[in-house]
């Protein structure tokens, strides 16, 4: 069942999102459009002109609860950034998921305990359950008994104390969403290894990574880099916009996950601790005030309706000489700068802006 839903699902995402279907992409000798590494998940690589290019990988076909992507599929990806052409200076990654974000260890903890007392709670049931039914068999209530039981599991279960909290197959919702961040330990050492090999390939191309995602209904933006050496290779940005359509998540989880908790990404192959290394994760705070003009507590994360809209400039054009701009002598060399439109609190009024956060180039050798 479960893997024709699957099916299923890659054929509307191929034909809604992307407008075409299996039968089309089988037929096409080039990565133009669409392309497959292993088989599994369609990827793509898109130039928005000459100096950005913008790389979908496809991270839900290949996911299980250990990993992402696959080995192979890295392994494909990888090449097409390394070999683009020199022209490219900004590399887009756009991700559902976001690579750099706050984390939530101590929630999952407690959906963890959760997650075991539902499973002491459901096996001491079943077991009574067990044990009494037989004994009432002897008697002939044996049916009334069992009944009774699963009366009182359900309502520990789904319909009772644990509604709300478990998901449609009787797991512990919030753990469902924290195993399917990159920030969960289980991802821990792929997500270093995609951050390791794109600083590798930034530092042989001179070429900025940037990873654009959403997923998680609030905005932000958050970097990994090296703090003795501002804006090299190591220097990643992160641009978090939620979808319009969902909820923003409540103010305790927003609170949860402004922890001032230094965070590290360690060397290749090995697993995040909060020692000091080279690239350090950051979370920037541009939202000093909230969209009434109140000052905020919490300037990292904004949980509004939002979407960002971005700019490509070269910033000597734009700057100019004392602000004059002089129109054909830039140095070639551009940035991306990325607003946050947040919803104001008249729902039918102008957005409010927030930014902009500057997307340098990389400069050669850096």
């Amino acid at each position: 069942m479960f893997k024709n839903i699957g099916r299923i699902g890659i054929e509307m995402y191929l034909l809604f999102q992307h407008h075409t279907t299996l039968e089309i992409l089988r037929n096409v000798n080039n990565d133009q459009d669409l392309f497959t590494i292993t088989g599994t998940g369609w990827h793509f690589v898109k130039y928005l002109g000459p100096s950005v290019v913008v790389v979908g990988p496809d991270t839900r076909s290949e996911r299980n609860p250990h990993q992402v992507m696959a080995g192979p599929t890295y392994q494909g990806l990888f090449p097409k950034v390394a070999l683009l052409p020199p022209s490219v200076q900004h590399c887009i990654w756009m991700v559902p998921v976001p690579v750099v974000y706050p984390r939530l260890e101590s929630v999952e903890h407690l959906a963890s305990t959760m997650a075991t007392g539902k499973k002491a709670v459901t096996g001491t049931f079943n077991m009574l359950g067990k044990v009494t039914s037989s004994v009432a068999g002897v008697v002939g209530a044996k049916s009334v008994v069992g009944d009774g039981f699963n009366s009182v599991k359900k309502a520990v279960g789904k319909s009772g104390l644990m509604s709300g909290i478990l998901s449609p197959f009787g797991e512990i919702d919030v753990l469902d969403e924290l195993r399917d961040q990159w920030t969960h330990e289980s991802k821990d050492l792929e997500r270093t290894y995609l951050v390791r090999t794109l600083q590798g390939i930034a530092h042989n191309k001179s070429l900025r990574m940037t990873f654009l995602s959403g997923d998680v209904n609030c905005c932000g933006a958050g970097l990994v880099h090296d703090p003795s050496r501002l804006q090299d290779h190591k220097t990643m940005y992160q641009i978090i916009s939620s979808s319009v359509v969902n909820s923003p998540p409540s103010s305790y989880v927003l609170r949860l996950l402004h922890n001032n908790k230094p965070l590290y990404v360690p060397a290749n192959g090995h697993r995040s601790t909060h020692t000091p290394t080279d690239t350090k994760e950051e979370m920037m705070e541009i939202f000093t005030q909230d969209v009434n003009g109140q000052p905020r507590e919490m300037k990292r994360l904004m949980g509004r309706r939002n979407y960002v809209a971005c700019v490509i400039y070269d910033p000597e054009i734009v700057n100019g000489t004392f602000g004059q701009a002089v129109p054909g002598h830039g140095g070639g060399k551009l940035s991306i700068a990325v607003d946050f439109m947040v919803q104001n609190e008249n729902l039918y009024g102008a957005p409010m802006k927030y930014g902009p956060v500057i997307i340098p180039s990389l400069e050669y050798g850096r």
